[in-house]
C-alpha cells in the first residue's frame, strides 16, 4: 500500500507541475506586455480609421459603391452587424466615424480601458462589417486581435486607468481639512487568463495554416515571391525596383526563407521550452517578415495588424533588463521621475474635475457590487472559453488542412456567431500557389459631349486615372478597391449599385457635361512572366457588363 500511495503521490506531483508550467507558459502574460500592445492596436486602428475616412463616400454612403439598402438586400454574409447599415449619407457616417475615433483614442490613453476595448470592439466589427465582402487577411487579423484582447486586462499600466489607480481618489477628512491624497501601491506584473492562449494560439494557427496551405509549384519550384512582385496593382514602387534585377536564384532563396520563416513561427510561439529566447526569436521573425512584404507590396492592413500582435507576447524579464538599464542613468531616472510626477499630477487633476464628489472615497460598494465584482473574472474566463470554441469549430470549417484529419462543418448557430464577431479562420495567403495572373476593371465612360473617361479608376488608382485596357503598374489602390475588383466579377448582384454609381459622376464632379451617356465595365487580365523574364504575357479583356 505504502508503494502504491507513493506512485500516486509521484504521479500526482508530476500531474500538478505540468500543468503548473502550461498555466505558466500558456496563459501567463506580463501586464507591461499586454498594455504595449494596446497602445499599439489603438495606434493601427487610428492609421485603419484615417485611411476608411478619405474613402468614406466610396464605402460608407448611399453615394457610393456598395450602398446600405444594396448589402441590405443582397449582403455578403447572412448574419452581420454594422452599426454603419444606419447610415445613408456622409453626415451620419462621419458621426460613426467620430464614435470610432473616440473610442480608439481612449483605448490609446487607457482611459476606462475595460469600457473602451468593449466599444472599440463593436466599431471594427462595424467599419469592418459593413464592408465584409471587400475586406481583406488584415482586418480579419486586426479584428481577431481586437476580439481576444478585449478579455485581458490592457490598461494596468501606461495609462490614465494606471495612474489613477495607484494614486487613488484624495480622501477627505473630517472637519473640512485638505484632501489627502492616497499613497501608490506597486501593481502586480502578470496575469493568468484563458484570453491569453487564445492570443497565443491565434498568432500560431495562422502562420501554421498558411504554411500548411503553401503546397502548389509555385512554393516548391521557389519562384513564389517571383509571381507576388508581379501582381502589378498590388506591387509598390521598391517592389518595382527589386523585380527589374533580382536574379531567380534570389527569388528562390526569398521564397523558401519565406515559407521558412512561416514553419518556424507555430513552433517558436508554442514551444514549451526555452520560452522567452523563442518568443523574442518569433518577435524578431515576425517583424522582419512582415516589413518585407509591406516594403514590396500593398496589402493594406495585413502588415501593421500582423506586427501589433508581437508587443503582447515580450517576456516579463525584458521590461526589468529595461528598467534596470533605464535607472543606470541619473539623467534618465530623474526624467522618469519628473514625468510620473507631472503625469500623475496632470491626470489627478484632470479625473477631478470630471468626477462629481471627487473629495469622497467610496470604501464600501455594498453587496450587490461586490458579489457582482467577484464574480465577473468567472463570466469573463467562460465568455472567452465559449469564443475559443467557435473559432475552434470555424478552423475545423473553413481551412481545407483540417479537412484532412476531420470533415467538420458549422453549425448554423456557430456559423452565426463567427460572422457577427468576425472569428473567421481560414488562413491561406498566396496559397496554395501564388497568383500568376493579374487582373483590372476599367470603366469606359461616354459623356454628353463625347470624351472618354474612366470614373473607377480615377477614384480607384488617382495616379493613373486613365489605365485603358492595360494593368496600371504599382498603381497603389486602397485594400477596399482591390478587394472590390477582385469580387465583384463573380457577383453580378451588386452590378446595379456599380451601373448607379458610374451614373452618378457628374455628382461627384460638379460638371454638367460629365453626364454618362453610355458604358462598358471590363475586366483585363495578363499572365505574369516566368521565373526569370520580366513581361506579362497574355494580355486580354472582357466585358462584364455595360449600360445604361
Amino acid at each position: 500500500m505504502a508503494v502504491v500511495s507513493g506512485a500516486a503521490g509521484a504521479t500526482r506531483l508530476i500531474v500538478e507541475r505540468a500543468f503548473a508550467r502550461f498555466v505558466r507558459v500558456y496563459l501567463t502574460a506580463d501586464l507591461r506586455s499586454l498594455a504595449a500592445g494596446r497602445i499599439a492596436m489603438a495606434l493601427v486602428l487610428l492609421l485603419d480609421l484615417g485611411k476608411r475616412w478619405v474613402q468614406l463616400g466610396s464605402w460608407y454612403t448611399n453615394a457610393g459603391l456598395v450602398p446600405n439598402h444594396t448589402l441590405l438586400w443582397r449582403p455578403s454574409f447572412d448574419k452581420v452587424f454594422s452599426f454603419f447599415y444606419m447610415a445613408s449619407y456622409s453626415h451620419e457616417a462621419v458621426l460613426g466615424f467620430v464614435v470610432c475615433a473616440v473610442a480608439y483614442t481612449t483605448l490609446l490613453l487607457g482611459f476606462r480601458t475595460r469600457l473602451a476595448q468593449v466599444v472599440s470592439l463593436l466599431c471594427v466589427l462595424s467599419l469592418h462589417g459593413r464592408l465584409l465582402l471587400f475586406d481583406n487577411g488584415g482586418d480579419v487579423v486586426l479584428g481577431l486581435l481586437c476580439v481576444w484582447t478585449t478579455f485581458l486586462p490592457t490598461g494596468r499600466f501606461w495609462s490614465v486607468d494606471a495612474v489613477l489607480a495607484r494614486r487613488g481618489p484624495p480622501v477627505a477628512p473630517m472637519g473640512g481639512a485638505p484632501p489627502v491624497p492616497a499613497v501608490e501601491a506597486e501593481p502586480r506584473t502578470q496575469v493568468v487568463s484563458l484570453g491569453v492562449l487564445a492570443l497565443t494560439f491565434q498568432l500560431a494557427f495562422i502562420y501554421l495554416f498558411n504554411a500548411i496551405h503553401k503546397g502548389g509549384a509555385t512554393w516548391r519550384d521557389g519562384s513564389a515571391v517571383h509571381y507576388v512582385l508581379h501582381l502589378d496593382r498590388l506591387v509598390t514602387g521598391f517592389g518595382l525596383w527589386l523585380r527589374a534585377w533580382i536574379p531567380p536564384g534570389l527569388a528562390r532563396t526569398l521564397t523558401w526563407s519565406s515559407l521558412g520563416i512561416e514553419w518556424s513561427l507555430p513552433i517558436l510561439l508554442l514551444s514549451p521550452v526555452f520560452v522567452s529566447a523563442c518568443r523574442r526569436l518569433a518577435i524578431l521573425l515576425v517583424i522582419v517578415l512582415h516589413t518585407g512584404f509591406g516594403l514590396c507590396l500593398n496589402l493594406g492592413n495585413f502588415v501593421p495588424a500582423m506586427i501589433v500582435f508581437t508587443p503582447n507576447f515580450i517576456p516579463g524579464q525584458d521590461w526589468e533588463t529595461f528598467g534596470r538599464w533605464w535607472s543606470r542613468s541619473p539623467r534618465r531616472a530623474q526624467l522618469a521621475r519628473r514625468w510620473a510626477a507631472w503625469s500623475s499630477a496632470t491626470i489627478g487633476r484632470a479625473a477631478a474635475l470630471l468626477s462629481p464628489g471627487r473629495s469622497i472615497r467610496v470604501t464600501d460598494a455594498g453587496p450587490v457590487a461586490r458579489a457582482l465584482t467577484r464574480r465577473l473574472p468567472a463570466v469573463r474566463e467562460a465568455t472567452v472559453a465559449l469564443f475559443i470554441v467557435v473559432a475552434a469549430n470555424q478552423l475545423l470549417d473553413e481551412n481545407n488542412a483540417a479537412h484532412r484529419l476531420i470533415d467538420h462543418h458549422n453549425s448554423p448557430e456557430v456559423a452565426a456567431a463567427v460572422t457577427y464577431l468576425n472569428l473567421f479562420q481560414g488562413w491561406s495567403m498566396f496559397a496554395p500557389d501564388a497568383p500568376t495572373t493579374d487582373l483590372n476593371i476599367v470603366v469606359d465612360a461616354v459623356t454628353v459631349d463625347g470624351r472618354h473617361v474612366d470614373p473607377f479608376s480615377e477614384i480607384a488608382t488617382p495616379d493613373t486615372p486613365a489605365p485603358g485596357m492595360t494593368i496600371p503598374v504599382a498603381s497603389g489602390p486602397s485594400w477596399l478597391f482591390y478587394g472590390y475588383e477582385n469580387h465583384i466579377v463573380g457577383r453580378p448582384e451588386y452590378f446595379q449599385a456599380f451601373q448607379e454609381w458610374i451614373l452618378r459622376y457628374p455628382d461627384r464632379t460638379g460638371r454638367d457635361q460629365d453626364r454618362i451617356v453610355s458604358f462598358e465595365v471590363r475586366v483585363v487580365e495578363d499572365d505574369s512572366p516566368p521565373l526569370g523574364e520580366r513581361l506579362p504575357r497574355n494580355p486580354r479583356w472582357r466585358l462584364l457588363f455595360k449600360g445604361p
